[in-house]
């Protein structure tokens, strides 16, 4: 079963650009993309070994992940999008002039204390951005993941069918076709019931995984803040 993967770019050499847009702007999206794919993969890892603890064939994890990969797919498709957006141009964007028109020391670079579309306004606002980075990967997972979406539901069906007789969950060979199946129905909705509790849990898990200390707070997230790599990073676009 293959998972998704992003190629990190915190060593790329960037194009010359004005402020942050064109190659400052992918860059920069898929960094913390590339670097968020460690912290995914840890939650999403704990959800599949969660799968596997509901179904009686208890299959190893690579092929509980294998029910997950209609939310592990979409993900891979439409996270850049989200991300770009979430931090250009919802956040960081415009000229780093004060309430004056004036640019204050430090802008564009190396640290402006202007909300802005620079590479010195990412920098100093380095904690708002590292969450910002954070509250995107998860809502998305979270919009994947929510019952009655196209990806929940094909998920359910894996799991359903994982759990159905003939496909691995142990039923006894006395037992008749026709007890077996209302027997069935009901172990349907349980499985249905447990996966959908294991699925709310998916900001707690990639929280976890970030070291997140339950605050909502934006130096909250140490395993996932990556902040002096992704400062340098930034800081190579002028």
């Amino acid at each position: 079963m293959r998972f998704f993967s992003f190629v990190p770019f915190l060593l790329a050499v960037p194009a010359t650009v004005n402020a942050c847009e064109g190659d400052c702007i992918v860059g920069i999206t898929n960094a913390f993309l590339g670097n968020y794919s460690t912290p995914v993969r840890a939650a999403m890892t704990s959800v599949a070994k969660q799968i596997s603890g509901i179904l009686h064939s208890r299959p190893d994890t690579q092929t509980a992940l294998g029910y997950l990969q209609p939310i592990l797919q979409a993900y891979q498709e439409q996270s850049y999008q989200g991300m770009e957006t979430a931090i250009f141009p919802n956040y960081f964007h415009g000229k780093c002039l004060d309430s004056n028109g004036v640019e204050p020391a430090g802008c564009p670079n190396p640290d402006c204390p202007i909300v802005c579309g620079t590479p010195g306004s990412l920098v100093h606002f380095y904690p708002k951005l590292r969450y910002i980075a954070f509250n995107q990967t998860y809502h998305l997972l979270q919009a994947l993941s929510t019952p009655g979406s196209d990806t929940y539901k094909r998920v359910e069906q894996a799991v359903v069918d994982a759990a159905s007789p003939g496909h691995g969950e142990r039923t006894s060979k006395s037992t008749s076709p026709k007890m077996l199946v209302p027997v069935f129905l009901k172990r349907e909705q349980d499985i249905k019931n447990e996966l959908k509790s294991i699925l709310t849990q998916l900001r707690s898990l990639l929280g976890d995984a970030c070291g997140a200390n339950g605050s909502d707070e934006t130096n909250g997230l140490p395993e996932c803040s990556w902040e002096q790599a992704m400062k340098d990073f930034i800081l190579t676009f002028p």
